[in-house]
Formats: C-alpha cells, structure tokens, sequence
C-alpha cells in the first residue's frame, strides 16, 4: 500500500513538473514572439545609407547610388535622371566624341556637355561647378546644380544623411502641430519615439493612414506617424502646377491671329530637324516671325499662335523633339504652338506637346 502511495506521489510529481516545463516553455514562447513582434518599434534608425526623398515618396528606389563630391554637389545618375525628373532627357555625340545632353523640361530648352563645367539654359551660357561625368560606365548629372532647370530644391542633411528633393510644381500638402507631441517610428503609444514635435511645428502631410495615424515628414526630414487630433486641419501650401500648358489656353483659331510658314520653311525637313543646331535655326527663324508679329500686331484683345504642318515630317521622334523645342521659344514669347495632327502621328504625344492640335 505504501508502495503504491509512493508511486503515485512520483508520478504526480514527474506530472507536475513537465506541466512547469510546458508552462514555462510556452511563456518563453510568447516573449519571443512578442520582442519579435515588436522589435522594429523601437528600431534605431540606421543613418549610414542615404535616405532619398522625393516629395512624399520617403524611400526612393534608384537605378543607381547617389554620389556626392567633394563640393557637396549632388549627382544622379541619367536612368535616375529620366525616371524622376525628364524622361525626354537625350544627347547626341559631338565633334570631340563627348556627350551632348539636352531636355525642354519645365519649359527650359537644357544643353549640357560631357565634361564641360558650363550648360546653356534657353541659350544663354551658364557656369557650373560640376559637369556630367561618367562614373563606371554610368553617366551622372550634377542634380543639385539644375535646380532652376527642373524647378525643384535639393537639400542634403549630411549629419542625418538624408537627401530631400522637392518639385516646386507638385502639389504639397502640410500641417500645424496644435499641441506638443511625440513623432512615433510605428503606429503605437509604445513605438519608438523618432523626435518630439512642438507647437506650432510645421509638418509635411505623406499619407493619412487611418481616423487615428498620420505619416508626416518633418522640416529636417524625418519621417513617422503622428496622432491626428495632434494636428490642425492640413491645408494646401502649394497646388500642382503644369509649368508648360499654365497660361495657354482657349486660342481661337477663327478669331486669334496665326501665324502660317511658306513653302520654302518646310524644304528638306526631316534633315532640318535631324539634328540640335538644324532645329535651333528652324526655332530662331520661328521666333524672329513671332517678334515681328508682336511688332506690327495689336494683340491687346488677341492671342497669338504658330501653326506647324505636320505632314512636312516623316521622321516622327525629330519633328517630337523640335516641337518641345519649339514650344519652350513660342511660349516664352507669349505665343502658342499649333500643330496639324498627321496620320502617322500620336495624338497623345502632340496634345502632351501642343498648346492646340488641329
């Protein structure tokens, strides 16, 4: 009987025990689980990779790194350059082999050089300190010195290693922070608090998560989630702009004053505009008529536009390219570009050009 007694305590014991173990092992469990869970709340921000902004894209994707000289000058790379800010951006070679670059983005005809501390915006020369250099069989453009050419601002944090990149043109989107408050790594009281915010602090407004959360960027360019009832009611600081179409609307073609090019314009067109200075020159003739207009014209209750028939062209991506160029020269002059739609031509392209397809 005693026998059985003791037999039974064991067991009860050996029970009792592995129950513990399991008990334990399962709180070991949890806790593993729940620091998992909740490391990347109180992650610590790793500042030895740049950080690339722009606008509210906060975690940029480039073809290529960013490389910064000695200077400070902030270089992108051309894949870069044609995804972010002018997909238009192409070069031909000149006579010393060099790469010549040019863009009629933001309503600026751009001309820069391999090599060359100089580029020519609308014409007029310009002294850089950088140039478009090749890096490892990849060309890069000294970003931070076309600011005006892109309308945009560069602004690099060196302590924080953060690269902020605004288009002047795109919309922007802010906030005042009503009351002091914490900026959080996470949506959660118990994230990791990236800074604090004080009232009266202006915040860039990314994205509105949910009723509660914000994603905000703040002025020195961190970025991270904020209560919403911390802020003011968010407000437009800037709306988008369309740099290239903002003033020319509503020509009349039956009432406004067109200008029309004689035959002798269109003679041997397509080697015309094969190449920069060919389609310079087509430009310049161009812009001497529209001055010449201006003169002898009473535009005070008129507008003025050129008109380009497009069937002169059999070469679609040069008369593209002197378009945009031409574009950048009536414009600029306060004259709108008109252009007869060809058959073999894509409408959506000339609209995307054209002040008025006809």
């Amino acid at each position: 009987m005693a026998k059985n007694i003791k037999k039974k305590t064991k067991l009860k014991i050996r029970k009792n025990s592995l129950l513990g173990k399991i008990i334990l092992v399962t709180i070991l469990l949890i806790i593993v689980l729940v620091v998992f869970r909740y490391a990347a709340y109180f992650k610590r921000e790793d500042n030895s990779k740049l950080q690339v902004m722009i606008q509210t894209d906060v975690n940029v994707e480039l073809a290529h790194d960013v490389y910064i000289d000695d200077n400070g000058i902030i270089y992108f790379s051309e894949d870069d350059m044609k995804n972010y800010f002018d997909e238009d951006l192409y070069y031909e070679k000149n006579e010393s082999n060099m790469r010549r670059y040019f863009s009629s983005s933001q309503n600026k005809i751009l001309e820069i050089t391999e090599n060359a501390n100089h580029m020519y915006v609308n014409g007029t020369f310009i002294k850089i300190k950088g140039c478009v250099m090749e890096k490892e069989g990849v060309f890069y453009f000294p970003l931070s010195e076309l600011t005006d050419v892109y309308n945009i601002e560069v602004d690099y944090l060196k302590d924080t290693n953060k690269l902020n990149i605004e288009k002047l043109s795109e919309e922007k989107v802010v906030a005042v922070v009503n009351r002091d408050t914490e900026l959080k790594y996470k949506m959660t009281d118990i994230s990791r608090t990236v800074r604090n915010l004080s009232q009266g602090e202006m915040v860039t407004i990314i994205e509105e998560m949910n009723k509660k959360w914000i994603k905000v960027k703040t002025s020195d360019y961190m970025i991270g989630y904020v209560k919403k009832s911390k802020l003011l009611d968010s407000e437009k600081e800037r709306e988008n702009l369309d740099i290239g179409n903002q003033y020319f609307k509503d020509f009349d073609i039956n009432n406004d004053i067109v200008i029309t090019l004689d035959e002798s314009f269109y003679e041997g067109f397509d080697n015309k505009i094969s190449t920069y200075e060919g389609r310079v020159d087509l430009c310049t003739q161009i812009s001497d008529k529209i001055l010449k207009t201006i003169v002898e014209s009473d535009l005070s209750s008129k507008r003025l536009g050129v008109k380009i028939e497009s069937n002169n062209a059999t070469d679609t991506n040069n008369f593209y390219r002197f378009l945009e160029e031409l574009k950048v020269y009536a414009n600029s002059n306060g004259c709108y570009l008109i252009v007869t739609n060809g058959a073999s031509l894509d409408s959506n392209i000339l609209n995307k050009i054209a002040d008025l397809v006809i």
